[in-house]
């Protein structure tokens, strides 16, 4: 299984392939698929983001006692 950006990138690719050969609706089918992939992968990453940051917070944010 490829890495999902390079997924992304040659659906993208073969969007453009498709609206060379003259096949528009197959391009917009291709690039909105991939739009969305991309959306959806880049959200689920965002948030792992955060609740790796909020969790560290807390930790971070206390004074070490003397």
């Amino acid at each position: 299984m490829p890495r999902p950006t390079k997924a992304f990138r040659r659906l993208k690719l073969q969007a453009a392939a498709a609206w060379k050969r003259g096949e528009r609706k197959e391009a917009y089918e291709l690039w909105q698929k991939a739009s969305t992939s991309l959306k959806e992968h880049r959200a689920k990453k965002r948030t792992r983001k955060q609740a790796t940051e909020a969790a560290a917070a807390p930790a971070s944010g206390e004074a070490p006692s003397a």
